[in-house]
């Protein structure tokens, strides 16, 4: 399959206004609380900052897990698209290609590499790397908010921060 830009940038404006949300709620929420039970997990992750202990950083990694694993495929799909696309300088920094090219067969072949990440996102090891952009985001997301005192202001603040991150216009990354 032939990706573009142009459906690369859609799918990651997909993952950061659905998938993204759904997951902001998840980590914020309790379930069933209509947005008004801030949970425990993340008090802990703003209260520690990105110096997780181990429980609450286990605590984190299973919620991401189960989160990632209730995807549906397209959502699933997305979010791999964005994880590329955290990762992107880092891919082609690392990216070996050992022939003398053209610049068009190193894209296509770049673009291959890119493309079997997304594609085997589990022998690639694109899922494990996304998993930790989403922990170091969640905790960025985290830290942003002063729980410590928790207010009927708070949750309206954790809303407005949400809408921040998950808005289309402010893309939080550049696409490639």
């Amino acid at each position: 399959m032939f990706i573009t830009k142009e459906v690369h940038s859609a799918t990651v404006a997909y993952f950061q206004k659905i998938v993204l949300r759904k997951l902001l709620i998840e980590f914020s929420f309790g379930p069933q609380s209509n947005n008004r039970a801030i949970t425990d997990l993340i008090k802990s992750v703003n209260y520690y900052g990105f110096d997780l202990p181990y429980e609450i950083e286990l605590a984190l990694f299973e919620m991401l897990w189960r989160f990632k694993n209730n995807l549906k495929k397209e959502e699933r799909a997305a979010l791999y698209f964005w994880g590329v696309n955290k990762k992107y300088l880092h891919y082609l920094e690392d990216f070996e290609y050992d022939k003398v090219c053209t610049e068009q067969e190193f894209d296509e072949e770049f673009g291959r590499s890119l493309a079997y990440k997304i594609y085997e996102p589990n022998s690639s090891g694109l899922e494990e790397e996304t998993i930790e952009e989403l922990k170091a985001l969640l905790c960025n997301f985290a830290c942003e908010f002063d729980l410590s005192l928790v207010d009927e202001y708070t949750y309206e603040d954790i809303l407005e921060v949400m809408d921040m991150y998950c808005s289309a216009i402010n893309l939080l990354y550049k696409t490639f």
